[in-house]
């Protein structure tokens, strides 16, 4: 009996040990990239006015922290394009199997138009970098630090390869493709209506067509699940809300998951995140505003 209980007991300790291990070896990893500052101090309407998004980088961060979240954050004049893809490179090569990643981007949003034809509305989306500009000037810019959904796409597919099936990837966009070049003292809004094209065309979103607020994601074998959160829907405006506590503006989305954060911790579940939606929705300031959730789920 005592031989089959020091037996038993080291057992015991060897599972405890692997157990642990395990648990140390799943991460919960953060990248957020937030800019307030876009250089128009005199909110010249043809250049991308300052929003607030360094300040939801400052609001989050903490609570990330509280949470266990090894963090990375650019702001302002950080957040170009190449420390953008440079820090999405170092993501993917350092996670591993069983991690909850997190990547959260607080920033303009703008049509661009689609050259490779995998768009059926002739326009793909991009982030807009610290050092991306408004408007095609043939020979000056381009378009080549636009951050387009397709280059995002192909990091979160290889993220979801490297965590697994037991892994979970966030993807937040406190931005949005509509909204206006300018802003007054109390309309806070990020994105802009014209896109950005090549050949001049007309950029003419059909609301007709996007009425749901839930979509489902389609995953490869071995990929972890992913959930992409949305502050709106393509064709509405991403307005800022006002804290009314501090008078500080934050992104609509950014506000509501760090009010979640409170009292929720970001896991693989969803409940932290119909808590936002419902925070949101319930927020007459957002009244015109209707929170995306795209999930493989």
């Amino acid at each position: 009996m005592k031989v089959l209980s020091k037996l038993f007991l080291a057992s015991a300790i060897v599972g405890a040990t692997l157990g642990n291990q395990a648990a140390l070896a799943q991460q919960k990893r953060a990248l957020i990239v937030g800019i307030s500052n876009y250089g128009n101090a005199t909110e010249d309407p043809n250049r991308w006015s300052n929003i607030s998004g360094a300040n939801d980088v400052k609001l989050l961060k903490p609570l990330f922290s509280q949470q266990g979240f090894k963090i990375t954050t650019l702001v302002d004049a950080e957040a170009t394009y190449s420390a953008i893809i440079k820090s999405l490179d170092r993501l993917t090569k350092t996670c591993k199997k069983g991690d909850l990643v997190y990547v959260h981007f607080s920033m303009h949003g703008q049509p661009i138009e689609d050259l490779n034809g995998d768009e059926a509305d002739g326009w793909d989306e991009a982030l807009i970098p610290v050092d991306a500009q408004m408007k095609f000037q043939k020979g000056v810019y381009e378009g080549k630090k636009h951050l387009l959904d397709d280059t995002l796409e192909k990091y979160f597919n290889e993220i979801r390869s490297k965590i697994g099936t037991k892994g979970q990837l966030y993807v937040v966009l406190d931005a949005c493709h509509s909204g206006t070049a300018s802003r007054g003292d109390d309309e806070h809004v990020r994105g802009v209506r014209e896109g950005f094209t090549r050949s001049g065309k007309l950029y003419m979103p059909d609301r007709t067509q996007e009425t749901n607020d839930y979509f489902h994601i389609p995953s490869q074998p071995g990929q972890s699940p992913v959930t992409f959160i949305e502050a709106c829907r393509s064709y509405q405006q991403n307005k800022e809300v006002r804290d009314r506590n501090t008078g500080t503006w934050y992104g609509s989305l950014s506000y509501y998951i760090a009010q979640a954060m409170l009292n929720i911790k970001i896991d693989r579940t969803n409940k932290w995140i119909e808590n936002v939606k419902s925070s949101m929705t319930n927020d007459r300031r957002l009244r015109k505003q209707n929170m995306v959730i795209e999930t493989s789920k």
